[in-house]
């Protein structure tokens, strides 16, 4: 995955945790704005290494699909746009099939929903998460709020490309 599309998903995947979570990243990994905002940013092993793990092990499977999709036949609406489609499709399908989930609250005071999806043998869940806003999450914990409702209301809508 080139590096640029790599920072490019990160970005979208720090936004969601807010300025400070942002912020926070880019300074431990010392990743200039100006290259990043030129298009032009070039990551060391160490630091790709480190954004790997913002995000589930599924997420970066499905973040490498899309980032050699786009190379092959770039989004008019961007990798971005690309990569949440797809998340959004995949977790609407899951949500359809029953998948299991969570709401829990970040330290930023944002609330993370996982969708999770088991095989039955620990450790090969694949997980899909979503922010949302801290009273949203509140009615999803409480069953208030139908999930499936919910996430064909919020998530964007699967789009044909």
């Amino acid at each position: 995955m080139n590096d640029q599309t790599l920072l490019e998903l990160a970005a979208l995947t720090l936004a969601a945790g807010g300025e400070v979570a942002k912020n926070t990243w880019l300074n431990q990994l010392h990743v200039p704005l100006e290259a990043v905002l030129a298009g032009d940013a070039a990551l060391t092993a160490n630091q790709r290494g480190r954004l790997r793990y913002l995000f589930s092990d599924y997420e970066w499977m499905l973040a490498n699909k899309v980032a050699v999709q786009d190379q092959a036949a770039p989004a008019e609406q961007g990798v971005g746009w690309r990569y949440q489609n797809a998340k959004a499709t995949i977790a609407l399908a899951w949500l359809q099939a029953g998948a299991a989930t969570a709401v829990t609250q970040s330290q930023s005071g944002t609330a993370h929903l996982e969708i999770r999806r088991g095989y039955g043998m620990r450790g090969l869940d694949d997980i899909l998460d979503f922010a949302v806003p801290a009273p949203t999450a509140k009615k999803l914990e409480t069953q208030k709020l139908d999930l499936l409702e919910w996430a064909q209301a919020q998530l964007p809508a699967p789009q044909a490309e």
